[in-house]
């Protein structure tokens, strides 16, 4: 009985030393585990994150499967007209690229690379000497190109193909030097491409171009490098598409059938100081812009630096008359059209007596101009012309933005003195004149010039202003009625720019032009500029024809329609999508003859 209970006292105790050696054990290993797995993790961290010669060792090794990185660019946002129409937007394109220093050296191969990439075969050796990591072959080739290629895949130990964004213009030439358009590599180069570019472009992400297992070349993108980071809000323009053509067709019409050299056209929102339209010509397609025509590529609106003769005595007289200098029903002594000044002497090209300020507007009378502008003085004249914009930048920002040529008051000689105050030895541009249109006309505030449509909010270049008075309601209102005879009335010299059912004021201009190589005057100038409706201007239009070849070469003849054209389809266009009210008792002014006939209505009147 003893021994029994021994026994089971023993299998007892060793039971109790069997579980308490398996809990034992069991810590053992869970430490050995917990152990080992630090050891791991600080071994990783050795490896992967703390800067250690060894870490640098592997990533070394490591970097071996990388031939080289690339920066590509998600597609640029759109531009678009103010109604939303696409002038311009990024697709993708396939690009082809080889890693040089991998390009086979048998000659037959790359014959038949050179052949299917239609490249020199050249290229390929030149490239293979270099020894580099990554080479472009083609960039932005056409898809159904790229379809008609075959398999590349036969190369893909040294040539691969990635996605480029390409800049496509769909409506080609219209509004192309306002728009301008990029290089290569996706950058604007002119234009509104350039001076927005950083709003219109995306970060650039990098890609590493890789070999795999096999050795074939793989290009490894961060999710959505050729893609748009974001749902880009288009940048939009002040421009209207239909206007902008409407423009664009009536300047290239009126410079062909006067054998012009070249021209501009610009139309303005009055009241807002938009750009509704800006018309350069000779132009080109944005889709393939010229390397080697610079005068195609010549954004004449803003560059060119033309004496545009009478179209600037309007302001003068309105500045004389606001700042009480003369009386608007004053007459003054035309002198029978000719007067001697020191220096020289001064003509209007059919004589006159005793007129007033409306008369002179209408007849485009340079001596009587001249003695307003002897009233207003030097450096009144030279601030009239600061006043109304032409001694300045317009300020839209857009490269090449010409600022005005007029030499300072104080050394004007008599003869300089009279030249200037009908607009001949100042040097200013279509869209300069365009503004001081609108200003004279619009209540006599400066609106400004805005290439982006009002509201939007990128258009940094102009800060939001208080507009700045130029002249008083009153005068604006009293010189803008007078302009009205030079287009409605017999004897003005701009009969052929009305327009049906509508009111026109405007003014006439026709002056030599200066070539600096001869130092002399020779080729013309023919300009008109106005607004309409005369009675509330909305929008301010200029048209430049430069160096006509037909005779006469007056500005009333080969602007004039031009003007007439452009007015009456765009107040048709914007009253036809209630954005102007149209007075429907309106009813043209009555033609004269002449007119109708089609004659040079501003012959007889204006030579300057």
């Amino acid at each position: 009985m003893k021994r029994i209970l021994k026994t089971k006292r023993n299998h007892g105790w060793f039971t109790l030393r069997s579980q308490n050696d398996i809990r034992f054990r069991i810590n053992v290993f869970a430490g050995a585990i917990a152990i080992a797995g630090t050891i791991m993790i600080m071994r990783y961290a050795q490896l992967a994150v703390f800067p250690t010669q060894l870490n640098e060792k592997l990533r070394n090794q490591a970097s071996r499967q990388f031939e080289s990185e690339v920066k590509l660019l998600p597609p640029r946002a759109k531009i678009v007209d103010r109604s939303g129409r696409t002038l311009a937007v990024s697709v993708l394109h396939p690009s082809i690229f080889a890693i040089p220093k991998r390009l086979p050296k048998d000659n037959e191969t790359l014959d038949k690379i050179a052949k299917t990439l239609k490249i020199p075969k050249q290229i390929l050796l030149d490239m293979r000497k270099t020894r580099k990591g990554f080479a472009w072959l083609r960039r932005h080739i056409p898809p159904s190109e790229f379809a008609h290629m075959g398999d590349l895949q036969q190369w893909r130990e040294f040539i691969g193909v990635a996605e480029e964004p390409k800049r496509i213009y769909p409506e080609k030439e219209a509004a192309a030097h306002l728009i301008g358009f990029v290089g290569r590599d996706n950058i604007g180069l002119e234009g509104v491409e350039s001076v927005f570019n950083s709003v219109l472009n995306g970060t650039p992400q990098v890609a590493k171009v890789t070999r795999d297992a096999r050795g074939h070349i793989t290009l490894i993108t961060p999710n959505g490098a050729v893609q748009p980071e974001h749902e880009s809000a288009p940048l939009q323009l002040s421009i209207d598409l239909s206007i902008q053509a409407t423009a664009e067709s009536a300047l290239r019409d009126g410079i062909l059938k006067s054998k012009a050299r070249a021209g501009s056209a610009v139309v303005m929102d009055v009241q807002t100081g938009e750009l509704l339209a800006i018309a350069s010509y000779p132009t080109y397609d944005l889709n393939t812009p010229p390397s080697n025509q610079p005068e195609a590529r010549r954004f004449r609106p803003l560059m060119d630096a033309l004496e545009l003769g009478s179209v600037v005595k309007p302001l003068f007289i309105a500045r004389a008359i606001d700042k009480k200098k003369i009386n608007p029903n004053e007459k003054f002594n035309c002198e029978n059209g000719s007067m001697p000044v020191p220096g020289g002497k001064i003509r209007d090209t059919h004589p006159h007596g005793m007129i007033d300020s409306s008369e002179i507007i209408k007849v485009s009378s340079n001596i009587c101009t001249y003695k307003i502008a002897q009233r207003l003085g030097r450096t009144g004249l030279y601030d009239a012309l600061g006043a109304f914009g032409l001694i300045r930048p317009p300020g839209t920002g857009l490269p090449g933005e010409w600022g005005g040529r007029v030499a300072r008051p104080d050394s004007w000689k008599e003869m300089r003195f009279a030249n200037i105050s009908f607009g001949q030895g100042i040097a200013i541009s279509t869209l300069q004149m365009t503004r001081a249109m609108a200003i004279l006309t619009g209540n006599g505030t400066d609106p400004g010039i805005r290439v982006l449509a009002l509201g939007e909010e990128r258009d940094s270049l102009q800060p939001e202003l208080p507009p700045l008075r130029v002249i008083s309601e009153d005068t604006s209102r009293l010189v803008t009625n007078m302009m009205r005879g030079v287009v409605e009335e017999e004897g003005g010299t701009g009969r052929l720019a009305s327009i049906s059912g509508l009111t026109v004021a405007g003014k006439t201009g026709t002056a030599q032009k200066y070539d600096p190589k001869t130092r002399s005057y020779s080729e013309r100038i023919a300009t008109f500029t106005g607004v309409v409706p005369a009675e509330k201007p909305r929008l301010a239009i200029t048209v430049v024809i430069d160096e006509p070849q037909v005779r006469p070469a007056y500005g009333g003849v080969l602007a004039g329609p031009v003007f007439s054209e452009i007015g009456q389809k765009a107040i048709n266009y914007l009253n036809s999508r209630g954005l102007i009210q149209l007075d429907s008792t309106q009813s043209p002014p009555p033609l004269s003859p002449l007119a109708k006939r089609g004659g040079n209505g501003d012959k007889a009147h204006d030579r300057h």
